[in-house]
């Protein structure tokens, strides 16, 4: 598995103004190129991964809610998300997740003023990791080592796991 780090990231690095981005990824991406849309690819009560169960407090043979979507610029994917939350939130804090459908996430987090999002990590994935599989799946070819990022957001003190994962389509040049 990969380790999630807070370190900083050299300047020079050709991910880092991604994987430092405190503000809505979804913005950002807006501002960045045209065709931006969200493509939900799962959404449903799965075991989070070994990396995750204990940022949201479920234990590790809890199901989780787990949402998956693919973030599209220029017709094509950029970006994979992966958030959970855990079953008992659905119906507290976390309950707008189950109607979201094809609206961002990022619109219902960073316009509620009672969510907090705490520090950024960043990994880079391989094949050992289940996130680097389904993006691989996903996209039905093979690929390099990505680079993710992730945050825990709380609202009313409940944790909620976002993890990006950025594809190499999104350094391309439009």
């Amino acid at each position: 598995m990969s380790r999630w780090r807070r370190a900083a990231l050299a300047h020079s690095h050709p991910w880092r103004a991604w994987l430092t981005w405190r503000a809505s990824l979804t913005a950002r991406l807006r501002a960045h190129a045209p065709g931006f849309r969200v493509e939900v690819v799962r959404q449903g009560l799965r075991l989070p991964h070994e990396d995750e169960w204990r940022e949201v407090g479920a234990g590790t043979r809890s199901h989780v809610l787990v949402r998956e979507v693919l973030l599209h610029l220029r017709g094509g994917p950029v970006v994979m998300a992966h958030s959970i939350a855990s079953v008992r939130d659905l119906a507290g804090p976390w309950r707008s997740l189950r109607g979201l459908g094809s609206r961002p996430l990022a619109e219902a987090l960073f316009s509620d003023p009672e969510v907090v999002r705490e520090p950024l990590e960043h990994a880079r994935l391989d094949a050992r990791h289940p996130l680097h599989g389904r993006a691989c799946a996903l996209l039905g070819v093979a690929l390099p080592p990505l680079w993710a990022r992730r945050s825990r957001f709380t609202k009313r003190g409940r944790p909620l796991l976002v993890t990006e994962v950025f594809l190499p389509r999104l350094l391309d040049r439009p």
